[in-house]
């Protein structure tokens, strides 16, 4: 029996209030992702954590296996997101992930990326290098200013979601016939620390891109 894995892991920063406008467009983009990726499989599920929205939230072991055992991250990024150690762990988490599938499969991820920043507010040059280096993202400052506007409620971000729910699809594609190598030992898994290869310190920007390029 293959190993089950999810469809994509959700990174976001917690919040600063509960019930504000930050977490307001943290479930929009979990229900807009997960919607789409529905349509396409519900074989791999969207892993959203649902506990970092409670005060005091830490770490534990299940974290790191939900992200070893994702095909994918989706970033929910605005500037405050960097200053979170949890999310630069999550970085460097799927970043050396990113490493370990492509000494798997080879040539079926050329040209892929494991990473899908969806960018709510700042700059999408502002993520490390390591993220944005031949990356694409979803630029959704502009509809996000408009509070009651939900992702995806306009024609163009519509058609970008489907294109990002087609291309999780694929990934997910490209390792299930690899899945026991790929996960089979996620429940042991460990973030790896600061000083990883896969965070280096010293990170240049690239230029944003539209998902999934044009």
């Amino acid at each position: 029996m293959s190993e089950k894995f999810h469809a994509c892991f959700i990174s976001y920063r917690h919040p600063a209030a509960i019930g504000g406008r930050e977490e307001k467009l943290i479930n929009q983009v979990f229900k807009a992702i997960s919607d789409h990726v529905q349509m396409y499989t519900h074989e791999h599920e969207v892993f959203f954590d649902r506990r970092r929205l409670v005060p005091g939230y830490q770490y534990d072991e299940q974290l790191a296996d939900a992200i070893c055992r994702s095909a994918c991250m989706v970033i929910v990024y605005w500037p405050s997101y960097l200053e979170s150690d949890y999310c630069q762990k999550e970085i460097r988490a799927m970043l050396e992930c990113e490493q370990k599938r492509r000494d798997i499969l080879g040539d079926k991820l050329h040209g892929c990326r494991l990473f899908i920043p969806v960018i709510l507010r700042g700059n999408y040059e502002d993520l490390p290098e390591g993220v944005t280096k031949d990356c694409h993202c979803l630029d959704y400052k502009a509809q996000a200013t408009r509070p009651s506007v939900n992702i995806g409620d306009d024609e163009t971000t519509s058609e970008e979601l489907y294109r990002i729910a087609e291309y999780i699809k694929l990934l997910c594609d490209k390792m299930k016939s690899e899945s026991d190598r790929l996960f089979d030992k996620c429940k042991e898994y460990g973030f790896p620390k600061p000083s990883s290869p896969a965070a280096p310190k010293e990170i240049q920007a690239a230029p944003p891109q539209s998902f999934p390029g044009r």
